[in-house]
């Protein structure tokens, strides 16, 4: 069996574990950059490494009998080149959002990145958004592949919207600028008059966590609304069950940052929950407007709220949302179809690479 190093920037069950664990067909050596990355302990084994304490690349992966480098990140990958220097190994690189801009980024990073570009074999962007934005930027178009997010759908299982009269709007996501949630606080608000039964509860952990704090107070949202704290997974899981609406504000950051696609909406679409969202980046890939879920444009206040009165007003529509949701979950973010998409990558660039890395 092939062996796969990857490399990316935490670990914690929502790092992209079964792209690095599961890929059918292939071991791993999971690296990390330093011991202070390890964050969740549990996912901690004999297969996890720190790049800090590699002296000799050559013998490292001699030793482990690696056969391909993966870097989770576009920033990653870069660290990953004298790596891919010294070992002669073919070296791809994930790109999952802020990694294909320029925002918060350091000195020099964008011609880091063409350098990535030339010298690694390909590219995996989580959504053609992100795939223009690289080629954009130089990178040869027959070295990128789309590859997906996905969703296990043995945990998410289909079940009819609820139709008993609540309004309950949920968002989940950090609490940064691009996830929107202040838009999505004012846009609730203009929905208070119409619909004073109705409540939004945002669940995340963040640098604007005291910001939206103060702005409920300031909108005076009252019970109405909740700001939780990061969930465990099969908690958040529990709280889109019970969800009438799903609603991801996401924006373009004042500092250029963006999504990729944001996996808490094909996980919704999943349950069966309707979603509203935005224009923004790759979630017109996933959500086509009035067929599977509602678009408005990102960063708009009042048309955000004109979209979440719409969905609150016509929930004769959330069945056919919902079936056509996911069905289009099942067709292109079923993580068991992406891990064998995936593997098939890996096949492809390995078939005649096999031999004479050094």
């Amino acid at each position: 069996m092939s062996k796969v190093m990857h490399l990316n920037l935490r670990v914690d069950p929502t790092q992209y574990i079964p792209q690095i664990r599961q890929v059918p067909g292939y071991d791993y050596i999971h690296l990390v950059r330093q011991p202070k990355y390890m964050t969740d302990l549990s996912l901690l084994n004999e297969k996890v490494h720190y790049l800090d304490e590699i002296f000799s690349p050559k013998e490292f992966v001699n030793k482990n009998k690696i056969s391909l480098l993966h870097a989770h990140h576009g920033q990653l990958g870069v660290l990953l080149l004298p790596f891919k220097e010294k070992t002669n190994l073919p070296l791809v690189t994930s790109i999952r959002g802020r990694d294909a801009t320029l925002a918060n980024q350091p000195v020099g990073y964008l011609d880091n990145m063409k350098m990535l570009f030339a010298n690694g074999e390909e590219f995996y962007p989580v959504c053609q958004h992100l795939a223009d934005r690289m080629i954009s930027w130089g990178c040869p178009p027959e070295k990128i592949k789309v590859l997906y997010g996905g969703v296990d759908l043995t945990q998410y299982t289909y079940t009819p919207p609820n139709l008993n009269g609540t309004q309950n709007i949920l968002s989940v996501g950090r609490l940064v600028e691009k996830k929107g949630h202040h838009v999505l606080m004012k846009a609730f608000k203009k929905l208070q008059s119409k619909y004073p039964h109705a409540t939004l509860t945002i669940i995340g952990r963040g640098e604007l966590h005291d910001e939206l704090s103060s702005l409920a107070t300031q909108l005076n949202l009252g019970d109405s609304f909740r700001l939780l704290q990061h969930l465990p997974k099969e908690q958040v899981r529990e709280q889109m069950r019970n969800a009438d609406l799903f609603c991801a504000a996401s924006l373009e950051a004042s500092n250029g940052d963006v999504e990729g696609i944001p996996n808490t909406l094909k996980e919704a679409m999943a349950l069966g929950v309707p979603v509203i969202s935005t224009n923004h980046a790759g979630i017109p890939e996933l959500i086509t407007h009035q067929k599977n879920g509602f678009l408005v444009a990102e960063n708009n206040v009042d048309e955000l709220a004109l979209g979440l009165e719409f969905m609150l007003s016509h929930t004769t529509l959330w069945e056919a949302f919902t079936k056509n949701a996911r069905k289009k979950v099942e067709q292109l973010f079923d993580a068991k179809k992406q891990l064998l998409l995936q593997a098939s990558y890996y096949n492809e660039l390995l078939g005649g690479k096999r031999h004479g890395k050094f």
